[in-house]
């Protein structure tokens, strides 16, 4: 009987393979594959050959697909032919992109537009263009995406190319969309829609379907979006585009299980798991299981969310697709409550609080740029209107002196008519003055309107920023309160207090609640700790300036700031440098600001050698941590300096150190205040400069300068 079923089964995996076979077999790969037998010279014809059967496969068999158009990039290479090594270059690209491998997908396609440019082909620089777009707009790098996008749209329009001015204004309104720039999207993503319509291109009519679908989905209109990628998965249905397919059965089966429609989420989320893995798609299979795992969740069946939860978690980790890894976290802390495992639903709870936390520092990060880039483009054009006001008024000034020079080059040729002219030219400036001085109260008030704008900007900054912080907290303290109160009200307690484990249940119990205790007591601390900074920042500069020793005030910031490190790591040693100014005068400060901005930059500076230390620690090599605080007094300014041999910045870290909450610390440990806060103490409340000097790996340097 045994033999029977397993010959079964081989035939049913015999028949599963074939079948998969031929749907990878579009209608013009066989007669491809043909030409590419009966012609194997190693020419230009076999390489074009190569990348047309990789092309022809991209979608329906992509690995062997990309075995082509490697084949082809390394024939055209040999050959010295730039354009067939090009195309196999942006096949490579496109396939990697669709994996998620951005650093490849990257390179090929830059390889690839520089190779379309030396061989003057427009087409294929718009279409590198485009795939370039994409790999910077998956990865976040939206200023790169734009670039690379216009400069694509102006040689789609140079061209009057339809289908890629379809293209490239859809990937503009997804663009703008994770901007949250929702309504210049839908008019980016409507022109695209438009244009294709116009080519006919059914590929590029899909993209613009799937745009408006996102679109929908990212404010939550669930049904909208629902109706975008049926009618993309239509398309690809009649071209016969498996991975199209397997995209959007995940979309259209996450839809369902948003809309409640749960059968039709297990139909899509399984058709959309076979396709991942028959296509290998590594980076689509999280996706369809956390679709399952929903939809089991909903459903009741537990075993199976947490199956499909774990393994779409351990995937998304391994990918990096931290959104994916939040909401695995939370259906599996979920599933795990329900089924009354609470140390399971707790560690799953704290894991989905630390992505959800790091996602929103993303989020406040990305808006506080959007916010940024608004306010510069409103201060921009304010700037343009008032100088071209001054440019109207500085000509009708002109014109006025030229009327009054004319009337008097008038008067010395009519004595007779003297007094007339004078007259009039009186009134000429009477009118022209008048004029000017209404338009002289306009410009003060545009400019008096441009400042409140520009304070209304940084309110509205600040407030988003303080909300998303302070939310955070209150989140961790609300569901760390939730598992406990769950905890107290289990029926498990009462059934098992005769139990031999009734004891071991109740002290695992008490346990939870002292740790979930200690945690709300520490987000509570760390909402208050915002708070306070931020009266901070609304205070600084209202103290009174006392004159101070500045070597005794450094002096005991450092010696604060590494007695607090120690207390939290007592096996912490580190190497102070001190080398004061022993000429320095007594100098006028306000003491407790200079104090605080002072413990603030030694502990950054101790963080960042204790840092560096683990590091070399891990790595079994030599580093003796050291910190230097330095002063130095010169004429009518002091100069005190803060240096540390630890891990150091990158440039793009360093331009950022002094924004509001930025901070590069682990979620939990800083506000991103501190520097920010310093910088106003500093400027606003001494009239100085707080600069800083940083080399990646090497160490840090803050500078700050306080005037007389």
């Amino acid at each position: 009987m045994s033999r029977v079923l397993d010959f079964l089964l081989l035939v049913l995996l015999l028949v599963l393979l074939a079948a998969a076979s031929v749907r990878a077999q579009t209608p013009a790969a066989p007669g491809l594959r043909s030409e590419l037998r009966a012609h194997p010279q190693a020419d230009t014809v076999r390489a074009n050959r190569l990348n047309a059967l990789g092309l022809e496969l991209r979608n329906n068999a992509p690995l062997e697909s990309a075995q082509f158009f490697q084949q082809a990039l390394s024939l055209s290479q040999q050959l010295g032919y730039t354009f067939g090594a090009a195309e196999a270059q942006l096949g490579l690209g496109f396939y990697h992109r669709h994996r998620s491998q951005y650093n490849l997908a990257q390179t090929y396609s830059l390889q690839a537009q520089r190779g379309f440019e030396q061989v003057g082909n427009a087409l294929g620089q718009t279409r590198s263009l485009y795939n370039l777009s994409c790999v910077y707009s998956d990865q976040g790098m939206y200023a790169k995406s734009l670039t690379a996008n216009l400069k694509g749209l102006r040689l789609a329009e140079t061209m009057r190319d339809s289908k890629w001015l379809s293209f490239l204004n859809t990937q503009l309104g997804i663009t703008s969309m994770f901007l949250a720039e929702y309504a210049h999207a839908r008019e980016y993503l409507n022109q695209g829609l438009r244009w294709a319509r116009k080519s006919g291109d059914k590929v590029s009519i899909g993209h613009a379907y799937a745009g408006l679908g996102n679109l929908y989905r990212m404010q939550k209109q669930w049904a909208k979006a629902l109706v975008y990628y049926e009618k993309d998965a239509a398309i690809f249905q009649q071209l016969r585009d498996e991975s199209g397919l397997l995209f959007e059965d995940i979309n259209i089966g996450d839809m369902h299980e948003r809309l409640g429609h749960y059968p039709q989420a297990f139909s899509y989320g399984y058709r959309g798991l076979g396709r991942a893995r028959r296509l290998h798609a590594l980076s689509e299979m999280p996706r369809a299981q956390l679709v399952l795992a929903r939809a089991s969740l909903h459903t009741a069946q537990l075993d199976s969310a947490v199956a499909f939860g774990r393994r779409s978690l351990v995937a998304s980790q391994a990918s990096g697709a931290k959104t994916i890894s939040r909401d695995a976290s939370e259906v599996l802390s979920q599933s795990y409550f329900r089924m009354e495992r609470f140390a399971d639903a707790y560690r799953y709870e704290q894991l989905f609080g630390s992505y959800k936390d790091t996602l929103n520092s993303s989020d406040l990060q990305r808006r506080a740029a959007v916010l940024e880039y608004r306010a510069e483009l409103d201060n921009k054009q304010a700037q343009i209107g008032l100088l071209t006001r001054n440019s109207q008024l500085i000509q009708q000034q002109n014109r006025a002196q030229q009327w009054v020079l004319l009337g008097a080059l008038l008067s010395l040729g009519a004595v007779a008519s003297l007094s007339v002219v004078l007259w009039r030219n009186n009134g000429q400036k009477q009118r022209a003055y008048a004029l000017l001085k209404q338009q002289q109260d306009e410009l003060h008030a545009a400019q008096g309107q441009l400042v409140q704008a520009e304070k209304w900007a940084f309110v509205g900054e600040l407030s988003a920023g303080i909300a998303h912080e302070l939310q955070n907290p209150l989140n961790f303290m609300k569901n760390f309160a939730e598992v406990s109160v769950a905890m107290l009200n289990s029926d498990q307690a009462p059934r098992a207090a005769n139990s031999p484990d009734a004891g071991n249940l109740e002290q695992e119990i008490m346990a939870g609640l002292k740790q979930n205790l200690l945690k709300i007591s520490q987000h509570g601390q760390r909402a208050s700790s915002i708070i306070n900074d931020m009266l901070e920042h609304a205070r600084t500069g209202t103290g009174q300036r006392e004159t101070t020793d500045l070597n005794a005030l450094a002096d005991e910031a450092l010696a604060l700031a590494y007695q607090g490190l120690r207390t939290d790591n007592p096996d912490f040693q580190a190497s102070l440098g001190k080398h004061f100014d022993v000429g320095l005068p007594a100098w006028p400060v306000v003491k407790s600001d200079l104090s605080r901005v002072l413990l603030n930059l030694c502990a950054n500076a101790l963080y960042a050698v204790r840092e560096r230390q683990q590091h070399a620690a891990a790595a079994s090599s030599d580093y003796e941590p050291t910190v230097t605080v330095t002063t130095h007094h010169a004429r009518d300014k002091v100069e005190i300096r803060v240096r540390d041999n630890g891990t150091g910045m990158a440039e793009d870290v360093r331009q950022k150190i002094f924004q509001p909450f930025f901070t590069t610390k682990p979620s939990g440990e800083g506000t991103g205040l501190g520097l920010s806060l310093s910088r106003d103490i500093v400027t606003k409340g001494h009239g100085g400069t707080l600069t800083v000097e940083s080399c990646l790996g090497e160490g840090t340097e803050f500078f700050i300068t306080i005037p007389a």
